[in-house]
């Protein structure tokens, strides 16, 4: 019989914060989709509704590569000897956030992409339509992977769910991604009951996945007007166990 995976949410700078969690209890799975650190135009897609809260992304390069050292090596601290990170980024500060890698003793296992048939219209340059996906591991030899497909490669594409059609997607929060991707990583690399850490909360979209896939899973954000937006988005007060008996990812998954 399934059991009710436990979750909260913890508001804070997440360089102070998840130390602070992970004195008691180390992370088997860390995902981050940090800042972009790059400046948006309000008048462009959502970026400039109402309904949406902003946020202030500026960072200049210097700035951002120390930021990315910091919760790189936070992140690292935080996970077990077996543990693995996610990083999901856009190519634009990504080269900051290798550079940070080199700093630490992680080992990377693949640099996938996750290509969407949607990017914001661009009229002198080819449309972004894709983020890069860090798998790193701290132990080379011993590590949670689990393929969810038989020929599993390092391209992920599914037309159903991209940055614009979600299902999941709830209004308050300009960045989310599919649900359907965040089960997918969650699902390789780890198992029902282990730890997941969300270290840049957002919408709450990895708090949500884990909680489908029977993961304990604790997220920080730094921004308070996000805490009523995640909890919506993450069903908090809701039990999962009888609303949700298949993941989004079974019906990609090969029979």
């Amino acid at each position: 019989m399934k059991s009710e995976s436990k979750y909260k949410l913890v508001i804070g700078d997440v360089n102070e914060t998840l130390p602070a969690i992970a004195k008691d209890r180390f992370f088997d799975l860390i995902i981050a989709d940090p800042p972009f650190g790059i400046s948006f135009s309000k008048s462009s897609h959502e970026y400039g509704a109402d309904d949406y809260h902003l946020y202030n992304d500026d960072f200049t390069p210097d700035s951002y590569y120390e930021f990315s050292k910091k919760w790189v090596q936070n992140s690292y601290n935080a996970l077990n000897p077996n543990g693995s990170l996610y990083i999901i980024s856009g190519w634009t500060n990504l080269q900051y956030i290798l550079n940070a890698l080199e700093t630490t003793d992680f080992h990377t296992l693949n640099h996938a992409i996750w290509h969407f048939s949607w990017g914001v219209y661009t009229k002198r340059r080819f449309v972004t339509s894709h983020y890069h996906i860090l798998l790193l591991v701290k132990n080379r030899k011993k590590y949670q992977f689990v393929k969810q497909k038989h020929y599993d490669e390092d391209v992920f594409f599914w037309k159903e769910y991209n940055r614009g059609n979600d299902p999941h997607r709830i209004k308050g929060h300009p960045c989310q991604l599919p649900i359907v991707l965040l089960e997918k990583l969650i699902l390789t690399s780890s198992s029902a009951g282990d730890l997941v850490g969300d270290v840049f909360s957002g919408s709450g979209g990895t708090i949500l996945a884990a909680r489908r896939t029977g993961r304990d899973v604790i997220g920080f954000e730094l921004r308070e007007e996000y805490k009523k937006i995640i909890e919506e988005k993450a069903l908090f007060g809701k039990s999962l166990i009888k609303e949700f008996q298949n993941t989004t990812l079974d019906k990609f998954l090969d029979k």
